[in-house]
Parts: C-alpha cells; sequence; structure tokens
C-alpha cells in the first residue's frame, strides 16, 4: 500500500452509451487526501455505501488539464470571501460535469502546497448519489504530490483512450499544450502570472500581462504574487488593482531600519505544512535575543525592532486606504512602511506581521506584504505576530488554568491583543476548543449556492 497525501485510484468498468470518450473511461473512482475518503457514498437505488464512485474519467482529467495553472497558482481570496464564478470553476470539482454527480471538493494553493476542502451532500439532495465525508479543516498536500498524482492521472487516462483507439481528443491537444508551456519557462512564468492574476492561459490581457512581469523585478516575484491574489480577492486583477499597487510608491509612508537577528531567519525559510511551526519558534528565538522574556511587550520595543520610534508611530496617519499594508525597500537596509490599521490594538499586531516579513523577506529584496490571504507566507506572518506579541507560556501562566472568557480578556488586555488572538492560541495549542479560526483555515470557505455548469 502506498502512502500518499492525495490518491486518485480507479477500476476501469464498461458502462453507459455515451461519447467514445466518456464510454471508454468509465471507471470506478476513489479520491482519497491523507487517507480519507472524500468520495464515500451511499447509493440510492443499490442502498449500499462504497468509497468509490461509478464515473467517467474523462470529463475529470480534461477539468484537471484546462484548470492546471489555476489550481497550482492561485489561491483562495481569504475567509468569508465568495469567489467569482471563474474562480470556481477553476477550483471546484464539481466543475468537471458532464453530467455526473462528483462530490463537493475544492482545491486552493497556498504558495506551499494545495489545500483540499470537502463537504458532504446536503441531507435533502436528490441525487442518486450521496457523498458521505466532509472535513472540519482542510487537508495539504504537498506541490509536488499534487503535480504528480494529477498528472499521472491525466496519463492514465490518455493511454485509456489510445488503447482503445481514441486518439484525436480534445485532451490529447489541450494536455500536449500544456507540457509544452512547462517546458518552456518564459512561458510558464507567463501562465503562472496569468493564474495569479485569476485568467484561463492566454485570457490575461496582454499589455496588463507584461507590465506585471516587469513589475516583478522591482516588486520581487513572491511579493507580487502576494500582492495580486490579496487585492483580486477570487476576481480577475484588472488595471484598477494595477493602479492600486503603483499607487504604494507615491505614499509617504514610515522609514525604518529594522533590526533581525540573523541567527533567526533560517527557520522562516523551511518548507513547512505548518506555517505555524517556523513562525513559533522565530518568534521565540526573537524574544530571546532581545531579552523580552515572556512579559507584554512595549510599544517602543516593538516599533524599535522595527527602527521606527514610537513617537513617529504616534503622529502618523495611514495614508493606505488598501486592504494590503506594504512595506518597500528604499537605501540599504531601510525600509518605507505603509500599514493601514487604525485600532491601537491591531496596529500592533499589524507591525509585528511587517517584523515577520522583514524575516520572512530576508531571503531576496522583495516588498513586505501583509493582507489578508491565507497563503504560506500570511498565516506564517500571523502565527508569529500572535507569539510575539502574547506568548503561549506567558499567556498560561497569567491565566493558570482559566481559560474562561473574562480569563481571555483579562490576558488580552494584559498583553494589548485582542481576544480573538488569545482565543485562537489557546485553541491552536489544544488549551480550549473553538470554530473560530483567525488564519482563515476554517471549514468551508462558504456554502455552494450555484450549480457549476
Amino acid at each position: 500500500m502506498t502512502n500518499k497525501c492525495l490518491k486518485l485510484g480507479f477500476q476501469w468498468e464498461a458502462a453507459g452509451n455515451d461519447s467514445a470518450e466518456s464510454y471508454h473511461t468509465m471507471a470506478r473512482l476513489s479520491l482519497a487526501v491523507n487517507g480519507y475518503s472524500l468520495t464515500r457514498n451511499e447509493d440510492s437505488w443499490s442502498r449500499t455505501v462504497k468509497d468509490d464512485v461509478l464515473v467517467s474519467l474523462y470529463p475529470l482529467a480534461l477539468w484537471f488539464a484546462s484548470s492546471w495553472w489555476r489550481l497550482l497558482h492561485e489561491p483562495h481570496p481569504g475567509k468569508g470571501v465568495r469567489p467569482s464564478v471563474s474562480w470556481r470553476m477553476a477550483h471546484e470539482l464539481a466543475a468537471a460535469n458532464q453530467g455526473y454527480v462528483w462530490p463537493t471538493v475544492m482545491f486552493a494553493a497556498d504558495g506551499e502546497g494545495i489545500h483540499v476542502w470537502s463537504s458532504p451532500s446536503g441531507d435533502d439532495t436528490e441525487q442518486s448519489i450521496r457523498y458521505l465525508n466532509g472535513s472540519r479543516f482542510p487537508s495539504f498536500v504537498p506541490m509536488a504530490d499534487f503535480r504528480k498524482e494529477t498528472s499521472a492521472f491525466i496519463d492514465a487516462v490518455l493511454s485509456r483512450l489510445r488503447d482503445c483507439g481514441c486518439t484525436d481528443t480534445e485532451l490529447a491537444t489541450l494536455w500536449m499544450h500544456v507540457r509544452d508551456e512547462l517546458a518552456d519557462p518564459e512561458i510558464a512564468r507567463l501562465r503562472i502570472f496569468e493564474a495569479m492574476m485569476g485568467y484561463d492561459p492566454e485570457e490575461c490581457p496582454q499589455q496588463l500581462l507584461q507590465t506585471m512581469v516587469r513589475m516583478a523585478d522591482e516588486v520581487g516575484e513572491e511579493s507580487l504574487s502576494e500582492l495580486i491574489s490579496a487585492l483580486a480577492r477570487g476576481k480577475e486583477f484588472d488595471s484598477r488593482q494595477e493602479k492600486e499597487i503603483e499607487l504604494f510608491s507615491l505614499l509617504k509612508g514610515m522609514e525604518g531600519s529594522p533590526n533581525i537577528p540573523e541567527f533567526v531567519a533560517p527557520n522562516a525559510v523551511g518548507k513547512s505544512h505548518a506555517p505555524w511551526m517556523p513562525a513559533v519558534q522565530d518568534a521565540r528565538s526573537m524574544r530571546d535575543y532581545f531579552g523580552w522574556g515572556l512579559e507584554p511587550l512595549s510599544n517602543e520595543k516593538l516599533f524599535s525592532a522595527l527602527g521606527i520610534s514610537a513617537k513617529t508611530v504616534e503622529g502618523y496617519t495611514p495614508e493606505n486606504t488598501s486592504k494590503v499594508s506594504v512595506a518597500i525597500p528604499q537605501r540599504q537596509g531601510v525600509m518605507r512602511f505603509m500599514p493601514r490599521k487604525r485600532h491601537p490594538v491591531a496596529r500592533r499586531f499589524e507591525y509585528a506581521r511587517f517584523l515577520a516579513d522583514c524575516m520572512f523577506q530576508q531571503r531576496g529584496d522583495g516588498w513586505l506584504v501583509s493582507s489578508d490571504l491565507s497563503t504560506f507566507r500570511q498565516k506564517y506572518q500571523r502565527a508569529f505576530a500572535a507569539e510575539l506579541l502574547c506568548p503561549i507560556e506567558g499567556a498560561k501562566a497569567f491565566m493558570q488554568d482559566d481559560y474562561s472568557e473574562s480569563s481571555v480578556e483579562d490576558a488580552a488586555e494584559y498583553f494589548d491583543v485582542s481576544t480573538t488572538t488569545v482565543t485562537n492560541l489557546l485553541a491552536n495549542n489544544h488549551l480550549i476548543e473553538t470554530d473560530d479560526f483567525s488564519d482563515g483555515n476554517g471549514a468551508w470557505p462558504y456554502r455552494p449556492t450555484v450549480t457549476l455548469a
């Protein structure tokens, strides 16, 4: 038995009288993530429960191939945001359609891998197949594993079609085109930019695409990806968002020279499907480096680590009206910070996230970017900021095993953070249970209300 994060299993089975492509690729399909079946279903006709379902694999392979670039490079727009129909067509498995009943499964990239959400069929479904399994939180599939399993699946479907005499198919043409693009670094780069901006291949306006490619040299490719996705919010990126990025260069902001201990940085660089692990370790290392212990962190110490005086911050009125906070490198070692938060508590958390991104970005000279996305980088920032401002061991010592609502409020006031920050810290350390995770890791992000065609 192979140990795969993503497993697309199938057994060919002759059935139906559809087109040749559909007929020859009928199979019993099983889809599992980390050993958990997403295709476990109850058949209302046979009154049986199985982990596989009879469908044609052709439409599924065609959907994977047509959505390839967006699946791998376009993140979810964030908790509470309803993506466009175009986004959903590229990320929800139900878009494979062609008359088959597919499980409610959604895939979204986070910069390090693919998150997979699943939801059971509703009790009121009138379909012959009712899917039984759902997940409270998304599962993680490393990018390499996702690419390998889905490409092998597409190749298997094409091999089956060739064996059955079906060589001239839409899938064969499309998949050959995708493979040619993957083999050409320049074209692959353009496809990634298109996907980040919410466009299918070759559908992004060429002038906009070329502008973003040029802007990547200034902003940094990874930072531009975060910016584009945060501003697009599940819709197509257009000239309005382009102007919003250009506007950052015109804001005055505040200059500072971050004081980041170099020996801390390697932890942030490590690839992990759990961003809180390096984030918490780095926050603790930073507290140790500055000798801050487990006590509440003053504004003076926090802002000083960014090379900004508390007086400057107190006298600064945010000019940034965007949904993204940025900092732009100036001369050597100097950053121009453009925060957006106004509330004192939210402002502290925002500056702590800037500090986190300073560490995360020590690999290059790109902009610092802080947003509401649920990418690896943004999750790292939030986890770092929470531990830096309210270290869990300090919170436990203060609360003395009393995790009631009033105690959470007292701890939030003591450490000068939000009650949400304290609640999430306690939940992430298994001290309380809650469904309210501020990093966007909740269950199905929205309830589908549109039937995807």
